[in-house]
């Protein structure tokens, strides 16, 4: 046995969140950040973390789509302060706040933070 190299098994899931992962950075780097999103978009329906969610929102709104980007934002928003994660929940409100002033649950959460 000795020489022979252990292969770690790895769920399908984390594969295929890794592929999309990088994809999506491949085209950032590129600049075609519409293709990004789209790689992104599906990471989002495979991975629901919050983190996922603002990458998403800030490469729709690379993209110039803002309302869509809004709702990423404002869902992971959401998904922060669920999990009490308060500091990165203020710093999501801001990105918000910077496409839409008169967004009321960002600036609640700037204002209760």
């Amino acid at each position: 046995m000795r020489g022979r190299r252990i292969r770690r098994v790895r769920s399908e899931a984390t594969t295929e969140t890794e592929r999309l992962r990088r994809r999506a950075s491949k085209h950032a780097r590129r600049g075609d950040y519409r293709k990004a999103a789209l790689s992104l978009r599906q990471l989002v329906a495979l991975d629901g973390r919050p983190r996922t969610w603002v990458a998403f929102g800030a490469m729709l709104q690379r993209a110039r789509r803002d309302t869509e980007a809004l709702a990423a934002y404002k869902q992971g928003l959401f998904l922060l302060r669920r999990a009490g994660n308060d500091r990165r929940a203020a710093v999501v409100a801001r990105l918000i706040l910077a496409l839409d002033p008169n967004e009321p649950c960002a600036a609640r959460v700037l204002q209760t933070g």
